[in-house]
């Protein structure tokens, strides 16, 4: 009898991690919080991510150019950084955030002259 509740609760805890190892990746749509070491797996889904901003002469020049502005877009642009990493807000609020800054939106990755940029489409945003 011991012998069977055992085999019974191996195969029940067997099948229990089969099972969360198919669900998980459906439900996980959003990557909360972002970190750098995520940027790659995190590209074009909802993020949440929190961090100093940056102002623009603390980015590369090339982040210019991902203004929706400058393309004739809607929309405005700023900059956070996460770990050590420079990544474009594109908002449709001016930001009045003074040091920190805590977002939620889309991550996609932006080609800009020869480098890659980390641009999030802000869907909403806190200052802390």
């Amino acid at each position: 009898m011991n012998s069977l509740s055992r085999k019974l609760g191996l195969g029940l805890l067997g099948l229990w991690s089969l099972l969360s190892i198919a669900i998980n990746p459906v439900f996980a749509g959003e990557c909360n919080p972002l970190e750098t070491a995520a940027l790659e797996s995190c590209q074009d889904k909802k993020v949440k991510a929190s961090g100093p901003r940056l102002g623009m002469f603390d980015v590369p020049d090339s982040f210019m150019f991902a203004d929706p502005s400058f393309s004739g877009g809607e929309g405005l642009q700023d900059y956070m950084e996460i770990d050590d990493t420079p990544i474009i807000l594109h908002t449709s609020d001016e930001v009045q955030c003074v040091d920190e800054i805590e977002v939620k939106g889309t991550l996609e990755q932006m080609e800009l002259e020869e480098e890659k940029a980390w641009v999030i489409k802000v869907t909403q945003f806190n200052c802390l």
